[in-house]
């Protein structure tokens, strides 16, 4: 048993020192970090952080820690599962799986290391992220800090969504058809369509108590203890307008009731239960059970429905490889010819979202004009962001850098390189529509445009200063659920025009933002370059 427990903590603790020496971990941190200072507006401004209906919430420990825990278990869910799911993956491609299966270490203390490892390094993300929201008490508050409140907010909120993603990622990562980019997509809508399930049950006050061991998020922990102690559930979490003449509503915190002990214990430990299932599917660094992304060959398409489904639509894009073997033969040392066979690369090897795309052109022909703005264009961009994601990080992944950069230009031109051959992907996804709003609608064409760069611009950065295609897909993503889910109501959101409202002043400011994400990564590249 000692010598079980020695193994985990050896992985726990060596996972945990590589996560937090990679570029990837501090960009994320800074960005969920500084999500607190905008999640908590001065109220001078007329945007409050909490109101409990209708009147603004003091700015003390218990309602910026309640507020801000709220949203930082949302946040962890949906960045925190992108930040942790390749725990097995990393090991698989630097070959230290195959070391450690070849180990006395069963794989069950294997899954277990990897879980445990993912919970720590959540924790200690969530630990940093309520750090900085007390900070914000000293900026901000109304009141003096008193840590222990404001702890216990996240202690009552936190910990059943730390277990659900820590053990979420390693049973996606052990089943194969769940190791790529369809078990990232999936994820996330399950996340964000079931985050709240238990909450809008838990409203009512005739909800089946078992509903309540489900809550993982705590929303309905929330809801309930407000509705318990309140006498009300009109709470509104998130930076908002108010209105002053309805007073301020002193708030003094979540408080655990005996009837919630055992529902929120439940709550932690029910996603351990994920584990047993990943062990059934675990390869344990086998040849013959690995993802087939990872394999080469004819055993490239994998097995299994996924596989037989890209299978049958290799044919759709054949042409790209044959495009991709005439690019190259044609030679050449100029970005755009590197860029385009980078491009053929990305939608030759994945057939699924290539087809998609060539589905979705099509689509953008027949449907209405409205339909294709605000229905259309967001599938689109949802299907670029999962191609291209993969591009600027594709040879630092696979330890072809070397070799690369060996071509003349490309190594000091790679920004520009997978900026280029992002952009073609994109074009290829969005020239329909475009030619389509160009006829009716220039302004809502150009908005595309830069809707498109940006897109573009974000990817190649992100990819390059974290080196992790997942740090794009996750905050991809989240921006885009807040994009469709305002549907056109913040004009400041419509980042591609989809529901019109963006102004000539959006346009530009993201056309701005894309230019200096570019100029960002570049900066970046060229320092490592010389190091």
């Amino acid at each position: 048993m000692s010598g079980g427990a020695d193994r985990i903590g050896a992985i726990v603790r060596t996972d945990f020192l590589i996560r937090f020496r990679k570029v990837s971990t501090l960009v994320v941190f800074l960005l969920i970090s500084f999500s607190a200072y905008l999640w908590v507006p001065d109220p001078a401004s007329g945007q409050a952080l909490l109101q409990i209906e209708g009147r603004r919430a003091l700015y003390n420990s218990a309602a910026i820690g309640m507020a801000t825990a709220s949203i930082g278990t949302i946040l962890i869910g949906l960045l925190g599962f992108y930040v942790v799911s390749n725990a097995i993956g990393r090991d698989l491609r630097s070959r230290c799986g195959a070391v450690i299966a070849s180990t006395p270490m069963k794989s069950a203390e294997y899954l277990a290391a990897k879980a445990l490892g993912n919970a720590v390094f959540l924790a200690t993300f969530v630990a940093g992220y309520m750090v900085v929201s007390m900070a914000m008490v000293l900026v901000r508050g109304e009141a003096p800090l008193e840590p222990l409140v404001f702890a216990r907010q996240y202690l009552l909120l936190a910990p059943p969504t730390i277990v659900l993603v820590a053990t979420a990622a390693v049973l996606f990562e052990s089943v194969r058809w769940l190791s790529g980019r369809l078990g990232d997509v999936l994820w996330f809508f399950a996340w964000a369509g079931g985050m709240a399930m238990p909450a809008i049950a838990l409203e009512s006050e005739h909800t089946p108590s078992l509903v309540r061991y489900l809550d993982v998020t705590g929303l309905g922990f929330l809801i309930s203890r407000m509705r318990e102690t309140l006498g009300t559930t009109q709470v509104a979490i998130g930076t908002s307008s108010f209105d002053p003449s309805k007073g301020v509503f002193v708030f003094d915190g979540l408080t655990l009731s005996p009837d919630w002990i055992a529902p929120r214990l439940v709550a932690t430990v029910l996603p351990l239960v994920l584990l047993p299932v990943a062990l059934l599917f675990f390869h344990r660094f086998d040849p013959a059970r690995l993802p087939s992304r990872v394999r080469s060959g004819s055993a490239r398409a994998g097995r299994g429905w996924l596989g037989g489904i890209e299978r049958l639509l290799k044919p759709l894009t054949r042409p790209f490889s044959l495009l991709r073997v005439r690019s190259a033969s044609r030679g050449g040392t100029s970005l755009w010819s590197a860029a385009r066979e980078d491009a053929y690369v990305t939608l030759a090897t994945a057939p699924l979202p290539a087809t998609a795309i060539l589905v979705l052109a099509v689509v953008s022909l027949v449907v209405p004009l409205g339909a294709l703005r605000s229905v259309v264009l967001p599938i689109v961009f949802a299907v670029v962001a999962l191609l291209v994601a993969d591009v600027p990080t594709r040879e630092r992944r696979n330890g072809l850098v070397a070799t690369v950069f060996a071509a003349p230009r490309l190594a000091p031109g790679f920004v520009w390189w997978k900026l280029l051959s992002t952009l073609i992907v994109a074009a290829l996804a969005a020239s329909v529509p475009l030619v389509r709003l160009a006829v009716h609608d220039g302004p809502a064409a150009g908005s595309l445009l830069v809707g498109t760069l940006f897109t573009c611009a974000a990817a190649v950065a992100l990819g390059v200063l974290s080196s992790n295609p997942k740090t794009f897909v996750a905050l991809f993503l989240v921006f885009w659920y807040a994009v469709v889910n305002d549907g056109g109501s913040t004009p400041a959101l419509d980042f591609a025009g989809f529901y019109g409202s963006a102004t000539a002043t959006v346009t530009l400011v993201y056309l701005a933002l894309a230019l200096a994400l570019l100029a960002g990564a570049q900066g970046f590249h060229h320092l490592r370059s010389r190091t």
